[in-house]
C-alpha cells in the first residue's frame, strides 16, 4: 500500500473538489457539470503544468488499470440482465458493421498516406474495437514494431480524449436522447475509460447504455485478432494457426465484463435491496471518478506532440469516420 499511497492521495486531491463542484452547480435539482469531466481536466492540467512526482505514478496507474474495471463491473448492479441483453443485442449489428468498415477504411487511408499496413491495422482496431487494449492485443499477432504500437496508442489516446469533451457538447446541441447518445458513445468512442467518461458527462442513463454497448464491442476483439492474424500470415505465405496464440482468454472475455453481467444477473434476481443498490452505485461512481482522475494525471500532452502529421491525420479520419458512420447507423436503426 505504501507504493500506491502518494498516487491515491493526489487522485483524491483531484477527485474530491471535482465531486463538490458537481454537487454545488445544479439547475432545477439536476447537476449541469460532470465531476468526471472536471477531474479529467484537472488531472491533465496538473500533469502538464505542474508535473506528477514519480512516487505518485504507481498509484495513478493502479487506479486506471484496476479501479476503473471494478467500477464498471459494479455498474451492472443498476441494470437487469434483460436490459443488458436487449441493449447489447440491439447494438450488435451496428457495432459489427462499424468494426469492419473502420478497419478497411483506416487501413486504406493509412496506405495512401505512405504508412505501414501494420500501423494502419493497429489504428483501425484501436478506433473500432477497444482503444489501447485492442492495439496492445493485436500488435504481437501481426508482428508490429514497438514504434508502430506506440504511435497507434498515442494517436488513439488523443482522439479519445477529444471525444470525451466534444461528444457531450454535440449531444446537448442536437438534443439527443440518453439512449441515442449512449449507443453513439459506446459505438464510436475509443477506449473503455473514455466511453464511460463520455457517457457520465452526458447522463447516468447514457453511461449505462454506453457501457453495455462498449462491452459488446470488446467481445469482438478475439475474433477480429484471429482474422487479422490469419490474413497477415497468409500474406507471408504461412497458413498455419500461429496467430491464434496471440488471443488469450482474458482478452476474449475480460473479467470486468463477466463482473458487469454477473452484477446485472444478481440484480435481476433481487439480490440487492434498494439501499444496497444505492450504496453500490455510489461506490461505482467514486471508483470511476478516481480512475478517470488517474487517466488525466497520466496524460502527457508533450509526448503526444511527437506523433507526427501522418498518424495524426489518419487518426483524425478514423475518429471522424466512426462518429459519422455510427451516428448514421444508429439513426437508421431507429434508436430513440
Amino acid at each position: 500500500m505504501k507504493k500506491y499511497g502518494p498516487g491515491f492521495g493526489l487522485i483524491l486531491l483531484v477527485s474530491i473538489p471535482a465531486w463538490l463542484i458537481q454537487n454545488q452547480i445544479t439547475v432545477n435539482g439536476k447537476t449541469v457539470v460532470s465531476a468526471v469531466a472536471i477531474a479529467l481536466i484537472l488531472g491533465i492540467a496538473i500533469r502538464n503544468l505542474i508535473g506528477v512526482p514519480d512516487a505518485c505514478r504507481p498509484g495513478a496507474s493502479f487506479a486506471v488499470k484496476r479501479l476503473l474495471r471494478i467500477g464498471i463491473a459494479l455498474m451492472g448492479a443498476q441494470l437487469s440482465l434483460a436490459q443488458v441483453l436487449k441493449t447489447g443485442a440491439a447494438a450488435v449489428l451496428i457495432v459489427a458493421t462499424c468494426i469492419v468498415l473502420a478497419i478497411l477504411v483506416v487501413r486504406f487511408i493509412s496506405a495512401r498516406m505512405g504508412m505501414s499496413d501494420r500501423l494502419g491495422t493497429l489504428l483501425g482496431v484501436g478506433t473500432s474495437i477497444c482503444g489501447v487494449s485492442a492495439i496492445v492485443a493485436t500488435a504481437p499477432a501481426i508482428e508490429a514494431r514497438e514504434e508502430e504500437t506506440s504511435l497507434a496508442v498515442a494517436t488513439i489516446t488523443v482522439f479519445g480524449l477529444v471525444a470525451v469533451l466534444l461528444y457531450p457538447i454535440l449531444g446537448r446541441l442536437w438534443h439527443l436522447s440518453d439512449a441515442f447518445f449512449g449507443t453513439w458513445a459506446g459505438t464510436a468512442v475509443n477506449d473503455t475509460s473514455q466511453v464511460v467518461a463520455t457517457g457520465l458527462i452526458f447522463s447516468e442513463r447514457a453511461a449505462e447504455i454506453a457501457t453495455v454497448v462498449k462491452l459488446t464491442r470488446n467481445l469482438f476483439m478475439a475474433p477480429v485478432i484471429v482474422v487479422l492474424s490469419w490474413v497477415y500470415l497468409q500474406r507471408r505465405g504461412t497458413g498455419d494457426d500461429k496467430g491464434k496464440k496471440g488471443v488469450k482468454l482474458h482478452q476474449a472475455v475480460p473479467l470486468f465484463v463477466l463482473g458487469f453481467v454477473s452484477m446485472a444477473v444478481l440484480n435481476s434476481l433481487g439480490a440487492f435491496p434498494g439501499d444496497v443498490r444505492h450504496a453500490i452505485q455510489l461506490i461505482s461512481q467514486w471508483l470511476i471518478l478516481l480512475a478517470l482522475a488517474g487517466v488525466g494525471l497520466e496524460t502527457n500532452v508533450a509526448s503526444m506532440r511527437k506523433i507526427g502529421l501522418r498518424p495524426f491525420y489518419a487518426g483524425l479520419c478514423a475518429a471522424a469516420f466512426m462518429a459519422v458512420v455510427s451516428f448514421g447507423l444508429i439513426t437508421l436503426a431507429g434508436v430513440r
